[in-house]
């Protein structure tokens, strides 16, 4: 039933509601892309199950579940991808909560699906340094080291101008990252040195600004980027499924290795919590035998 006190509407209506209220935030175009893919699918799913157009009001939290058992069993979606769409649903719930479309969020409290921990790829230094010799292309190869070396998400490195990296000074700027967030990133001296490298030698000449400029386009795209970290992987003789997110894994987890502390990963990251890092902190069973090792009471 719905609610007196909150403005009735369609699915269909609300989805460019949220919409804007992602532009407003400041989300950024692959963000907001991808939360309105998952949302369409959501309203799709909804209105065949109905058989006619769904209130906003009227979806429950067991519906969610219907979609989720969906997804896994009928669609094969695996945990991650699952857990991505029920994050794009709870926000866009979210948001009627805020435009008083709903009084309260069906998924305040909606518990995720558990990931395996096999699902968690990441790259050992070994594996990473092969893939990028095994990038020729010199753009893409400076591009994924840039990744590599800083953790940043692909559409952050893309969007990165010639004013954002500072070379003398060793960092790089970081402007409106996910959630609309700004952070400063240092680059080690080895990226440093590589990066002018780059300037100096391989950069072509464009007129783009963008730091990473193919000489056709005057940027790069993260479906390019794939694809060459693919073929990578396969000159270098590696298997695993690698992505670009696996480069900003990677770094992640190599630091964890070397001790560093979670919240020094998180502000690299750019994390709002501490508790989305930890997805991070792979732990080997060698490393539970030496911990043991070192109880001396």
């Amino acid at each position: 039933m719905r609610q007196a006190e909150t403005e009735s509407l369609l699915l269909n209506q609300a989805i460019p509601v949220f919409e804007e209220w992602l532009s407003m935030r400041g989300m950024s175009g692959e963000t907001m892309r991808g939360y309105l893919v998952d949302i369409n699918q959501f309203n799709r799913w909804m209105t065949s199950k109905s058989n006619s157009p769904v209130f906003v009001d009227e979806i429950t939290a067991r519906h969610v579940e219907e979609f989720v058992s969906y997804l896994a069993n009928e669609r094969g979606c695996k945990p991650r991808t699952v857990n991505r769409k029920i994050n794009a649903l709870s926000t866009f719930f979210q948001c009627m909560k805020k435009k008083k479309i709903l009084s309260e969020n069906p998924l305040e409290d909606f518990e995720r699906v558990k990931v395996p921990d096999s699902e968690r790829i990441y790259l050992n230094r070994e594996e990473v340094e092969a893939i990028i010799q095994a990038i020729d292309h010199p753009v893409l190869h400076y591009f994924a080291m840039t990744m590599a070396y800083t953790g940043l998400r692909v559409s952050e490195c893309i969007n990165l101008t010639l004013h954002d990296v500072n070379l003398e000074d060793g960092y790089i700027q970081v402007i409106n990252g996910k959630g609309g967030k700004n952070r400063t990133v240092p680059m080690s001296d080895r990226l440093k040195s590589k990066l002018q490298e780059y300037l100096k030698f391989h950069r072509p000449k464009t007129d783009s600004l963008f730091f990473f400029a193919l000489k056709k386009t005057g940027t790069v795209s993260d479906q390019y980027v794939n694809r060459v970290l693919k073929e990578a992987c396969k000159k270098a003789g590696i298997t695993k499924h690698v992505t670009s997110h696996i480069l900003r894994h990677s770094f992640a987890s190599y630091l964890v290795k070397k001790d560093t502390h979670v919240a020094v990963i998180q502000r690299l990251l750019g994390h709002a919590s501490v508790k989305t890092t930890s997805v991070y902190l792979h732990v080997h069973p060698n490393d539970l035998k030496e911990a043991v090792n070192q109880i001396d009471f």
